[in-house]
């Protein structure tokens, strides 16, 4: 005999009921029966249930209350009321509330029970592999960010090396460049017979001596800066990417900030103006290497809807115990269509090819998880603000997994 794949639960205080409710249902599904929401309770920590049919009117409870205590179990759970006609109200205020899938009234037609029963059984389940791919597809942008960041802080790492010998070079550059400077100098003051001097200067104009002197000082100084730029430009790389960051800590967010605009830098230099606005802010615990992707995809997505020239603009501070972070573009907008569903997995306004989709939704998980909330307002056409909220307070064990 073939297993069977699906398992419900009956829930009603009246034996004939729910006799003919197993009869029903036996032949197709795994079918636990019980007369009380207490050994119901039970039966859902013991096993595996995929649906639960319960009558409304109950000795120790309502179908309604019994409903309510198993939304706080896995949610992948469907949820049936019976219920007489002077219930209806309540089961359709419980529809729209959440607590319950469908409703039946009695007397039941055991066809219309058994239509109902597989309807939510496919929503269920539709529901189950959206979840499984939104899951999988994070857990395959994490290994990617985590590998990512390995790879960032080995190059960085890599680079550091030949960096220090640019330093060494450059630092002794200068200094020879100034010991010979010093000599040629004093060459210029030695009162040479004129035939000998002559012929010197007319070597120095041969080889445009006072244009290569100048040159020579300005390219020594603008390498010096191109070492700067180089070894900012490798900190924030480490710093970004860094293993530790993977731990929950305190961090500074509008450093965190400063820190991802210099990765991004390319995306943004020539044609948008970035405006800082950061408050005082205290430090605060967080899982910053996370935080740092949210800023990473709010900022590039913000970059990306300004087609041109623009600006975005970038606040913080504090309000009501909570860090306020606001990212603000002069971009394209977002269609008022497209509201509802930002935050969704695999939801993109972007071209076929441009984006994924997960960015936003990463970034909304991400926030959850550390209590914190995130919005956005938009103006179709003229501009986009996206709002972080988190808790200045925070500890591991409060976190969301």
């Amino acid at each position: 005999m073939a297993e069977k794949q699906y398992s419900i639960l009956l829930v009603d205080d009246e034996r004939d009921s729910i006799d003919a409710l197993y009869n029903s249902f036996v032949d197709k599904y795994e079918v636990y029966k019980t007369n009380g929401t207490a050994e119901a309770l039970g039966i859902l920590k013991e096993k595996h249930i995929d649906l639960i049919i319960s009558d409304q009117r109950m000795p120790e409870t309502t179908g309604v209350g019994l409903f309510t205590d198993v939304e706080k179990s896995p949610p992948d759970i469907g949820r049936v009321l019976l219920t007489g006609y002077s219930d209806l109200q309540t089961a359709v205020n419980a529809i729209n509330k959440g607590p319950i899938d469908r409703y039946i009234t009695k007397p039941w037609v055991e066809d219309d029970i058994v239509h109902i029963v597989l309807e939510v059984m496919n929503v269920r389940l539709k529901q189950a592999i959206e979840e499984r791919k939104r899951l999988e597809s994070q857990l395959i942008q994490s290994a990617k960010m985590a590998s990512l960041g390995e790879m960032v802080a080995g190059i960085a790492h890599e680079l550091n090396n030949p960096l220090g010998f640019i330093y060494a070079n450059l630092g002794n550059l200068k200094k020879f460049y100034k010991k010979i400077m010093g000599l040629l100098e004093s060459y210029d003051r030695v009162d040479f017979p004129g035939e000998t001097k002559k012929e010197i200067e007319k070597r120095k104009k041969e080889i445009n001596y006072d244009y290569i002197k100048g040159r020579i000082r300005d390219m020594i100084e603008r390498s010096s800066v191109g070492a700067d730029r180089m070894k900012k430009i490798i900190q924030d790389l480490k710093s970004f990417s860094r293993l530790d960051a993977a731990e929950f800590a305190d961090a500074d967010i509008n450093e965190a900030i400063e820190t991802t605009l210099s990765i991004m830098f390319h995306e943004y230099k020539n044609r948008i103006e970035i405006k800082r606005e950061f408050g005082s802010i205290p430090p605060v615990k967080c899982y910053i290497s996370k935080l740092n992707q949210v800023f990473m995809n709010l900022l590039v997505n913000a970059c990306h809807a300004i087609a041109e020239n623009g600006e975005i603009s970038i606040k913080t501070g504090s309000e009501n115990g909570k860090i306020k972070i606001e990212i603000s573009d002069t971009g394209s907008g977002i269609p008022e269509s497209a509201m509802d569903k930002i935050f969704d997995p695999f939801f993109t306004t972007k071209a076929v090819g441009k984006g994924t989709g997960l960015g936003l939704s990463i970034s909304h998980k991400i926030i959850k998880q550390h209590k914190g909330e995130i919005s956005v307002k938009s103006n179709p056409g003229e501009n986009t603000t996206f709002t972080i909220k988190i808790p200045m307070h925070l500890e591991n064990e409060d976190l969301d997994t």
